[in-house]
């Protein structure tokens, strides 16, 4: 069973990949570097993501399995965001699809089946006897 630091950590790892991804996303359109402005846009919406992700996984229920296949893509993520010219593209998928694994992993566990019946609405408005 991971611990929940460690499934924060692997959360904030795929907020991070985001991060980079829409960092070296936006660079590729400014030359000279990017502008004050792009920065604070930047932060201001890829910090809060790292920070839900990181809290979304830690507050899941992560097994071991799927730490591995997150971990797994955001290693991918990290490594096309620098080699290729879609890199920051795929590399936003790869941290989506993390996220996705992290997402689903956090849903509810299903009521146990028992004595589900269905009843008419005839049955509800009558009286008892």
């Amino acid at each position: 069973m991971p611990t929940p630091r460690a499934k924060m950590l692997i959360g904030a790892l795929t907020g991070l990949v985001g991060l980079i991804a829409m960092i070296r996303l936006a660079a590729g359109g400014f030359s000279g570097g990017l502008s004050v402005l792009a920065w604070s846009v930047i932060l201001l919406a890829m910090v809060p993501w790292v920070g839900y992700a990181a809290w979304r996984a830690r507050r899941g229920r992560l097994t071991g399995r799927s730490m591995i296949v997150v971990l797994g893509l955001d290693a991918l993520g990290l490594i096309v965001v620098w080699l290729f010219t879609v890199g920051p593209v795929l590399a936003l998928a790869c941290s989506l699809a993390a996220f996705v694994v992290i997402w689903v992993n956090d849903w509810p566990t299903r009521r146990p089946r028992g004595e589900d019946r269905f009843v008419r609405i005839e049955e509800l408005q009558s009286e008892d006897e």
